[in-house]
């Protein structure tokens, strides 16, 4: 499978983030920011949350990314989660709503089977699109763990 590259020109010159999609422009600025913060790293996991989200209102769901520092320096977006609210016997329980797993190369919809992650090109660029504009109208706090190389 074709690995989809984009070189952004910033303060790092040579930042390169890579996955197996397209990538948004806005969605590549918003992964550099983090990466410039934390040039010396292995990994990066970013979980996106909001106040606000629950099962019974709902809201902005929790979104969970992984980027990796590949030996050539290039950044690999691993996966991208979004995460929702199911019922089940016991009550409310979080669960996959939406799975881009770059790393096995398959994406995962609630209530589908996983397909290779080629299928999920026009999800992944909506999914792109909205998530941006809602992280710029600050809808999120941000936790990140960070792993040394």
């Amino acid at each position: 499978m074709k690995i989809k590259s984009t070189r952004l020109k910033r303060k790092t010159p040579h930042l390169t983030i890579t996955c197996d999609l397209p990538i948004f422009k806005p969605f590549i600025t918003l992964l550099a920011n983090v990466i410039e913060r934390h040039p010396k790293v292995f990994s990066i996991t970013l979980n996106y949350s909001n106040a606000d989200y629950t099962a019974e209102t709902g809201g902005y769901r929790p979104v969970e990314i992984r980027i990796e520092r590949k030996q050539d320096n290039r950044w690999y977006i691993c996966y991208v989660t979004e995460f929702t609210y199911i019922a089940t016997p016991f009550g409310q329980e979080s669960t996959y709503a939406i799975d881009f797993d770059f790393s096995r190369g398959l994406g995962y919809q609630l209530g589908m089977a996983p397909e290779p992650i080629a299928a999920y090109g026009p999800l992944y660029s909506l999914w792109q699109r909205n998530f941006c504009r809602y992280h710029s109208h600050d809808v999120y706090q941000c936790k990140t763990r960070i792993e040394e190389a």
